[in-house]
């Protein structure tokens, strides 16, 4: 698997349970998620999903929501009661409208995917949750716990952002005031990579879509095929229309995706999910020089 979509980590070992009733989307998801270098296991509806967690205990589940007989909000609640589940995410897809983002996390899914998802979403998203899953089972008791991320804590999360449309910058710096992290403005790509090479490099950029800025795509690709900066989280902030059109299948970086309004949930989710990240990454990091 490439350096691009896993952080230079080897994602071989870690199984996908695939849950859809339509054999088609499941072919094609499956030939997706294959791509990053999982094992998948499929199931055509919740009930034989949840049979099979306990034998093949997943490091993922990638669900969809409208399935005949248990649907996917029903099957996630089921799932997260079973001992194998501790600690697994589930990611459900839904085509349904705006109440089930909130019922998907009301059931205990740990994301959710609009679909169809564009490829490239897909894979970063998937990528991201494993990476994290992966660390933590490699540290154990060992692995660092989320108080680096609060306001009480004495580390202060440092995001750098690069955003050509102002008053998104400015949502945003809000948003990491109220999150208690500490923000960093670029007016360019070319200021931000100088930035990259020569200083203390942050927890989490966050990269607009913009051809304002540059070219993103490049930018983001380079920072993570180098050496120095291939374990840094990256957000993209990008349009819905460009996200399923240029960037559809061309892996370009990023951790995750998040549209350019995106409310303030969605918004904390990412930051704190990708920051864990960044956490996880550090701690290994770190031991690696120990050693």
């Amino acid at each position: 698997m490439g350096i691009i979509l896993g952080f230079g980590h080897d994602l071989s070992a870690c199984k996908v349970l695939l849950v859809d009733d339509d054999s088609f989307m499941r072919r094609l998801f499956e030939t997706h998620v294959r791509t990053l270098g999982c094992e998948v296991a499929t199931a055509k509806n919740g009930e034989e999903a949840v049979r099979m967690v306990p034998g093949i205990k997943p490091d993922l589940v990638l669900m969809d929501v409208v399935m005949p007989g248990m649907d996917g909000f029903e099957t996630c609640i089921w799932m997260k009661r079973l001992p194998a589940m501790k600690g697994v995410p589930v990611v459900l897809l839904t085509a349904l409208g705006r109440d089930a983002k909130e019922r998907s996390f009301a059931a205990g899914a740990d994301s959710y995917l609009r679909k169809p998802p564009s490829i490239t979403e897909l894979q970063a998203k998937l990528s991201t949750l494993l990476l994290i899953r992966d660390l933590e089972s490699q540290m154990g008791e060992a692995a660092p716990l989320d108080e680096p991320l609060s306001k009480g804590s004495a580390h202060k999360p440092m995001v750098w952002m690069a955003c050509a449309t102002v008053s998104l910058c400015h949502r945003l710096l809000a948003q990491l005031d109220r999150d208690g992290y500490s923000g960093r403005t670029f007016e360019g790509l070319a200021a931000l990579s100088e930035a990259l090479e020569a200083e203390m490099l942050p927890d989490l950029l966050v990269l607009e879509h913009n051809p304002a800025l540059g070219d993103v795509v490049e930018v983001s690709r380079y920072i993570r095929e180098s050496e120095a900066t291939a374990h840094l989280p990256i957000l993209m902030l990008v349009a819905e229309a460009d996200l399923k059109a240029e960037l559809n299948e061309s892996p370009c970086g990023a951790s995750e995706f998040l549209g350019k309004n995106p409310d303030a949930g969605d918004l904390r989710q990412r930051l704190k999910l990708l920051l864990r990240l960044s956490v996880l990454e550090s701690a290994r990091r770190l031991n690696r020089l120990k050693i």
